[in-house]
């Protein structure tokens, strides 16, 4: 199906999002990985025959945040919206579809637009599906571990929970997510999230927006809290 990187970033989508992990286990996700690419995961238990509309939807929500102000139109960031599902859409007894642009009249040419579109049968026929994709039908399915991928899958499921339980309650996965981003910076990762916020700040200047609004975006784009965001801005301008 997808091409596996690896996460680097897991949380409930802000405020739009009621469910993150569930027992079983069912993710709503939204997640990073080291390649920039931005995924969507989503669960659906009905067929209520519009999830081509309703990932369009998803898209444009992911879209909002795969462009930085300034930034060229040929970085923007990959975008994937995954929904699994325990109904074969399609009824074509396929594990997995792939819903991709085309140009009308020329079926062989694609249009790759930065969007990945995949449905999961997880009802589907896995019989010639390679045994990683297997593995994980299974887990997904009933949460049961049959090899070491899932088996990973569920130590992480089951370290973010435990994470949790230690504060006496469960926290939400963006806030386990922002624990984990703030380590990572420790860890070495500040100079080139710096770099980034420079980046979208000199943007946003040549678009005339002002230091108000400037913040504003840092705040809401970058996940920081208001001192943070005037330091990061003073500190570009310093040196404009």
């Amino acid at each position: 199906m997808l091409k596996s990187g690896t996460l680097i970033t897991i949380k409930r989508e802000a405020d739009k999002k009621k469910n993150a992990v569930y027992h079983g286990p069912r993710f709503d996700v939204y997640a990073e990985d080291e390649h920039g690419t931005i995924y969507d995961l989503e669960m659906q238990n009905q067929n209520h025959h519009d999830i081509e509309k309703r990932m369009a939807i998803y898209q444009g929500n992911l879209e909002k945040q795969a462009l930085y102000a300034g930034q060229s139109f040929s970085d923007r960031r990959q975008t994937v919206v995954l929904f699994l599902c325990d109904h074969d859409v399609y009824n074509l007894n396929r594990v997995h579809y792939q819903l991709i642009p085309q140009l009308v009249g020329y079926p062989e040419i694609l249009i790759d637009n930065g969007e990945t579109n995949v449905i999961v049968n997880l009802k589907g026929d896995a019989s010639e599906q390679a045994a990683l994709n297997q593995e994980m039908l299974t887990y997904f399915n009933d949460g049961t571990v049959t090899g070491k991928f899932s088996a990973a899958l569920d130590r992480a499921v089951r370290e973010v929970k435990n994470d949790a339980k230690k504060e006496e309650n469960y926290m939400t996965i963006e806030e386990y997510a922002a624990r984990q981003s703030a380590y990572a910076r420790q860890e070495g990762r500040e100079e080139e999230r710096a770099e980034k916020e420079a980046q979208t700040i000199k943007g946003l200047v040549t678009l005339n927006l002002d230091k108000d609004q400037i913040v504003k975006f840092l705040i809401d784009n970058f996940n920081l809290d208001k001192q943070e965001a005037l330091a990061a801005y003073e500190r570009v301008m310093a040196t404009a």
